[in-house]
């Protein structure tokens, strides 16, 4: 029952802005000699509407003056993403979408191709987010020919905001186990605390700032705690932290475990993996590719495509470059099976393998629920899109706060060390101060200093740090092919607008989505108050598609991911019987789609 109120609440608002407006939006009261009039649908909650109808207003009292165009907004739940919607005759002349539907609506000629308007109106398009702008292109080809996407196709939709995964919080968990909480951008680090090395999260030995506090750690010690809310917790930082915030591991915990996620995407891109690679001709299923990734530390050229220096070698390269283990310009990096290893042995209980020998660390709750396990306490952290920000803002304000997804990142002298046997029971983070001895505590060791490895043991040399590609949702606004024709020019006219950067600027305050226009989006990571937006922005801008928009539609992924949740993830299958079930199936779902994504 409360859902359907909060629709009906939705929808009256929106009917309640006709009237608020005092007839200012077109059908609110006639429309002015010599305009025309556009339907502009999308959907939004009670919470965001507010917003889209401040933009809509904006538009009408000002651009839409000189462009003699009034938009009369219509928020119906569910319509810009239902497909009949654009089959037949379709009322809207404009109307707001998302990557789950758009390339199987798209390919079907149901949108209306953007491109003539683009280069008509000189359109500047730099300063839009590159995933997101990527995710509306697509060239339509012949009968018999593959539909191409990505970078330098057509563009049938405008990039309109983004919703971008990153880690929520728990800030009076990270409180009561007297974690220092900072929000410093790694480059601001040598300017604003000089004393702490560019992790997501360390300890530290001596005071790293003045007011630190410090506490005991998992291994029993007294240091400083400190989590940077602008850096990326690497691997071992993030399963050491949910480790600290799970019962099993720390009694003095205050929630029973500390995390819980559902997508490997940030793991698996890091390194250069995915759940697909393009071999040159076809598409192979690589969700378990044990073959390892590699990342040039120098400028390099791998099977004729050069690379500069920080760049992850792709699928098609490495596999057709014969040499590639022992090319001195390429350092080794984790596989995508590694990743999804690391990813599944976190969601598993300890009494579970992930592979034969391979058990779990016990970390997230098996219902692997994400929403109500994080809302009530019994998580410490969270995966999850900004879709979630305005919920946690209502029942946990001030509580929470957002962080970077993980990321790849070595450092000098490695992040851990052991205990007794090399087991997760026994890992423990390295402390910044501390000696060791390679994986061993000692007095006559090295001091640990966190800084991250480079390739040459050099200042200047090239960090060993993987992609920061995180997945985003995107939403778009689009020209309904079937609409009225003579309206298409007036619905680009909104369009261009609703898509640039004044028009952004209004959509930020949903606290739904971030401007995909950059310009807009920095005013928005620049806002101060209880929030770190700035982590919200930074995942926008490093966003791209999850895996059910890579091709015509989430259909391919359907047919193995729901052994991969059910049964894998729970510890009920090993990755062997996973892929045995799934595998070639799924190879040649891949390898018979229509589409080719450029740049995968």
């Amino acid at each position: 029952m409360m859902k359907k109120a909060g629709k009906l609440l939705a929808v009256a608002l929106g009917a309640c802005m006709c009237v608020g407006a005092a007839g200012a939006l077109a059908g609110c009261g006639g429309l002015p000699e010599g305009f025309t009039g556009i339907s502009f649908v999308y959907e939004a909650d009670m919470y965001a509407n507010p917003a889209f109808y401040e933009l809509v207003k904006a538009y009408n009292d000002g651009q839409g003056q000189t462009d003699r165009v009034k938009v009369d907004p219509k928020q119906i739940s569910g319509v810009g993403t239902t497909r009949t919607t654009y089959e037949g005759h379709c009322e809207y002349n404009v109307a707001m979408t998302d990557e789950n539907v758009f390339k199987d609506i798209a390919m079907d000629g149901l949108f209306v191709n953007l491109n003539d308007y683009v280069k008509n109106d000189g359109y500047d398009l730099s300063g839009v987010a590159t995933g997101a702008l990527n995710s509306a292109r697509m060239t339509i080809g012949g009968a018999n020919e593959k539909i191409k996407a990505g970078a330098g196709q057509d563009l049938y939709a405008m990039p309109f905001g983004s919703e971008p995964t990153v880690i929520y919080y728990n800030k009076r968990h990270f409180e009561n186990q007297k974690i220092n909480i900072v929000s410093c951008a790694e480059e601001n680090l040598a300017a604003q605390y000089p004393k702490l090395a560019p992790h997501g999260y360390a300890e530290y030995l001596n005071e790293p700032f003045s007011g630190a506090q410090s506490s005991q750690n998992l291994a029993g010690e007294t240091v400083y705690k400190v989590f940077n809310n602008r850096i990326p917790m690497n691997w071992e930082e993030t399963r050491y932290v949910a480790k600290m915030f799970t019962k099993e591991y720390n009694e003095t915990s205050p929630s029973q475990f500390g995390y819980v996620n559902e997508w490997w995407f940030a793991l698996g891109w890091s390194v250069g993996g995915d759940a697909i690679g393009w071999d040159g001709e076809n598409y192979d299923f690589t969700l378990m590719d044990k073959t390892a990734n590699y990342l040039a530390v120098q400028d390099v050229t791998v099977n004729g495509k050069q690379y500069r220096a920080g760049g992850i070698v792709s699928y098609e390269d490495k596999k057709k470059q014969t040499d590639i283990a022992s090319m001195a310009e390429l350092y080794k990096l984790p596989s995508q099976y590694d990743a999804q290893i690391e990813f599944l042995r976190c969601t598993i209980g300890t009494g579970s393998e992930v592979e034969e020998g391979v058990n779990g660390y016990g970390l997230f709750p098996t219902d692997l629920e994400k929403i109500g396990n994080f809302t009530n306490g019994t998580v410490a952290m969270t995966g999850l899109t900004m879709k979630e920000f305005n919920r946690f803002n209502r029942n946990q304000k001030g509580n929470f706060d957002v962080a970077p997804e993980q990321q790849y990142r070595k450092y000098e002298g490695g992040s851990v060390y052991y205990d007794g046997e090399k087991s997760f029971e026994n890992e423990y983070l390295k402390v910044v101060g501390q000696k060791y001895d390679d994986e061993t505590k000692s007095e006559t060791g090295a001091e640990y200093k966190g800084a991250i490895l480079t390739h040459d043991g050099t200042a200047n040399g090239t960090k060993i740090v993987g992609s920061n590609k995180v997945m985003s949702s995107y939403s778009y606004l689009v020209i309904p092919k079937n609409s009225d024709a003579e309206k298409f020019d007036a619905a680009w006219k909104f369009i261009k607008w609703a898509c640039g950067e004044d028009a952004q600027k209004i959509l930020s305050k949903t606290n739904r989505y971030i401007p995909v226009r950059n310009a807009a989006a920095d005013e928005f990571a620049a806002l101060t108050g209880s929030y770190n937006y700035w982590a919200l922005v930074n995942a926008s801008k490093n966003g791209d598609i999850g895996d059910w928009a890579y091709f015509e539609n989430g259909e391919w992924v359907n047919r193995w991911s729901g052994d991969y949740n059910d049964y894998v993830r729970k510890g009920q299958w090993t990755v062997t019987q996973f892929l045995t079930a799934n595998e070639n199936r799924a190879k040649q779902d891949c390898a018979n789609t229509n589409f080719v994504l450029l740049g995968r």
